[in-house]
């Protein structure tokens, strides 16, 4: 299901039943050579305003929250496993499976950040896909 105003660059992969909602940005790559698409695997979900960009691998059944902006070298800190998933220019960064990814935000470190109480814009796994996940993104199955 593709909402309204939803980029999706060529050579871009999105798989069965997936919901992209308005305004998501998925990027695609024709050059250069080597770069990797963005896939988005069978029965995720894109939540409204994402950007998955630079060779992001989204799993199956993974949700986006509205919001999330992803490359394929942006970390992504698991809350559920206390880890930090990230990609590298040789591998792309993999949203696993059944994942829920929010924004977030983590402070930065430095004596200007601390004074002035900066932070930066982060992508949060904050559980694994469960029934309450299941009937938030119900429409889907109603308007289909």
């Amino acid at each position: 299901m593709v909402d309204s105003h939803v980029l999706v660059g060529s050579c871009a992969q999105i798989g069965a039943r997936v919901h992209l909602s308005a305004g998501v940005t998925i990027g695609g790559v024709l050059e250069p050579a080597g770069a990797r698409p963005v896939v988005v695997e069978d029965g995720a979900f894109v939540g409204a305003g994402s950007s998955l960009l630079e060779g992001v691998l989204v799993g199956a059944g993974a949700v986006i929250g509205a919001g999330v902006v992803l490359t394929g070298t942006s970390r992504l800190y698991d809350l559920v496993r206390g880890r930090v998933l990230g990609g590298t220019p040789g591998t792309p960064l993999v949203v696993p499976a059944g994942a829920v990814v929010v924004p977030g935000t983590r402070s930065l470190a430095g004596d200007f950040a601390r004074e002035h109480g900066l932070g930066v814009s982060v992508a949060m796994l904050v559980k694994d896909r469960d029934a309450g996940t299941d009937a938030r993104v119900a429409l889907e199955d109603a308007l289909r």
